[in-house]
């Protein structure tokens, strides 16, 4: 009876599709957000204490990037995201940086935002506790949301092979030009690649 059980629970959790996320020590286990899912909100501060919501964007396409100035893939992305930023400036388009990393304190966010002229807000998740409500596993990691709040694309900036290269397939870029476009995105997963986020 006993193996019953405990082999019903491990198939309910498989087909829940949960995720571990143990990166960091946490040990906490989450669901994947589903494409078409509506997307949670928060509540977080940028390095100089301004607030910012998610539903404060409603009616435009929000793309969230979860960094980290920790990692070699996040800091190698960041100038190649600062560019695509500025090129959808005027068209209802918001880029958002989110630092979920345990030890990286504002002081030292705004200190490397500056370095590298870094114009999107970057927003600490303190304790990781928006990391874990969508289940961010890595850095960096991307969600495109719809205008309707809705996650269209979930996954890798693109498809370079190392920090520093240029990636030849442009997945976070595709996903924004097609919802801005009113189309479907065609590749609304994509595997993320880069460094796990060091939970608390």
């Amino acid at each position: 009876m006993r193996h019953s059980v405990r082999w019903g629970l491990a198939a309910v959790v498989a087909a829940m599709g949960v995720l571990y996320l143990g990166c960091g020590g946490s040990g906490l286990a989450v669901a994947n957000l589903a494409i078409g899912a509506a997307m949670p909100d928060f509540k977080l501060q940028d390095y100089s204490g301004k607030d910012y919501t998610l539903s404060q964007f409603k009616g435009k396409v929000v793309v969230l990037d979860f960094c980290s100035q920790e990692c070699p893939f996040s800091r190698g992305v960041d100038p190649d995201l600062e560019s695509l930023a500025q090129s959808y400036a005027g068209k209802d388009v918001v880029f958002l940086g989110i630092d979920s990393h345990k030890a990286t304190q504002p002081d030292a966010i705004k200190k490397y935002a500056e370095e590298k002229k870094l114009t999107l807000p970057i927003l600490k998740d303190v304790d990781n506790k928006y990391a874990d409500a969508v289940a961010a596993a890595r850095t960096p990691e991307f969600y495109v949301v719809d205008k309707d709040g809705k996650l269209a694309y979930h996954g890798a900036f693109d498809n370079r092979p190392g920090p520093e290269a240029k990636g030849t397939e442009h997945y976070a870029k595709d996903a924004i030009d097609a919802l801005v476009a009113g189309r479907p995105v065609a590749k609304p997963e994509v595997k993320s690649w880069g460094c796990g986020i060091k939970r608390k």
